[in-house]
């Protein structure tokens, strides 16, 4: 599958509050393996153009860490930790391009159109 042509690799994150991370929401569909090797990750975006996996804490020890820290700290909503997140996961994969899926709404961490915009800034 590509999006517009392109290869999509997508790395979540588990347990973020209420919302729950990603990676949670994926583990609930029987039979999807989202703690897969870093190599069969590769595979599966070049072979097919598309791969989720959770994040490791082999390829982004530190935000997994953080990730923790924000949870029991109260800091999840923290723009600027969110975005270190995400740009930390991208970077250390080696993405050449990103794009920002930024969420908003009762069930996202930016509740309004204007907290996503400065999300996504």
């Amino acid at each position: 599958m590509l999006v517009v042509g392109c290869k999509v690799a997508k790395m979540s994150g588990k347990g973020l509050g209420h919302t729950g991370g990603t990676a949670d929401k994926l583990e609930s569909i029987e039979g999807y393996n989202i703690n897969i090797p870093k190599e069969d990750f590769i595979n599966q975006v070049n072979n097919i153009g598309i791969g989720l996996i959770s994040q490791s804490g082999n390829l982004t020890p530190a935000d997994k860490k953080i990730y923790a820290l924000r949870d029991v700290t109260c800091t999840i909503e923290s723009i600027p930790l969110i975005a270190s997140s995400i740009m930390s996961k991208k970077i250390a994969s080696g993405a050449d391009y990103i794009v920002l899926d930024v969420k908003m709404g009762s069930g996202a961490f930016m509740k309004d159109l204007e907290s996503a915009k400065e999300l996504s800034r």
